[in-house]
């Protein structure tokens, strides 16, 4: 498909004669992005706040469920996501944690790639400098959110130190090092968030141009390359459709209400 169309360009028709379910990012496409993580020094305590789903989301949520397999997929941990989406839960919903590395389905939990101990190490090394970096410029550096296997440190604004720190202990080129406009992903370039829909794919038993998936940031990218891609933020990010960025307006939210008048009408 040609990139960034308008979405009244995606049909009723495609949607009722292919499309099967839809995959939302969270922060910036469905919540307002705003993670507030504060990190005391010693790092023994961990404050995180995120926004929550508007009620009209969720209540549109719940409708689209009559249609659709509805999966969430985000950079953020598994407990969290089933936190924040608690409402919606659990028929016809999965949810794709940390950027593709777990899946939660039909009320089990799978880690869709494993790693060896060196991957565990470098992320552990990175950590430990950025720490240090840190110390160095408290006034940036909010903190790092709990992750199992990738790792994710909050600023206020872009930091190339950080970059030459994964560079330095990944000589081998194996990690991705991603700003989404709040802080830093890091993990490994094999996995991403097409992971987690390929999994969720073969096990609805449907093609990827059956599932419409939305996002907004660069690690969103593979994800809406995937299936057919609806881009809030096309200014950042590419996909076959695109819904143009407005301030105060969730582009997640527009694409439900479109869903819905389609298949509803």
């Amino acid at each position: 498909m040609d990139g960034n169309k308008p979405l009244t360009e995606l049909t009723p028709e495609f949607i009722r004669q292919n499309i099967k379910a839809l995959t939302f990012d969270l922060d910036g496409v469905i919540v307002p992005k705003g993670t507030i993580v504060e990190e005391s020094p010693d790092g023994t305590d961990l404050h995180i706040k995120t926004k929550k789903l508007s009620s009209e989301m969720v209540e549109m949520i719940k409708r689209l469920k009559k249609y659709f397999w509805i999966n969430f997929s985000s950079g953020k941990g598994l407990l969290y996501l089933q936190h924040m989406l608690d409402e919606i839960l659990w028929e016809k919903v999965s949810l794709c944690a940390e950027n593709g590395n777990f899946i939660l389905m039909d009320g089990k939990v799978h880690q869709l790639v494993d790693y060896d101990l060196s991957y565990f190490q470098k992320i552990t090394d990175i950590r430990g400098d950025i720490k240090l970096l840190k110390q160095q410029q408290p006034d940036i550096f909010f903190g790092f959110e709990p992750k199992h296997v990738i790792m994710t440190v909050y600023a206020d604004k872009p930091v190339p130190e950080i970059e030459q720190i994964v560079k330095k202990h990944d000589p081998e080129g194996e990690l991705y090092c991603l700003w989404t406009n709040e802080g830093y992903d890091v993990g490994h370039k094999n996995t991403s968030k097409r992971t987690g829909l390929q999994y969720l794919i073969d096990r609805l038993g449907i093609g990827p141009k059956q599932m419409i998936t939305s996002g907004n940031n660069l690690n969103d990218r593979e994800m809406l390359e995937f299936g057919v891609g609806v881009t809030v933020d096309p200014g950042r990010v590419e996909g076959d459709f695109a819904i143009p960025k407005v301030e105060g307006q969730l582009g997640g939210e527009v694409l439900a209400r479109y869903l819905l008048e389609v298949m509803e009408r």
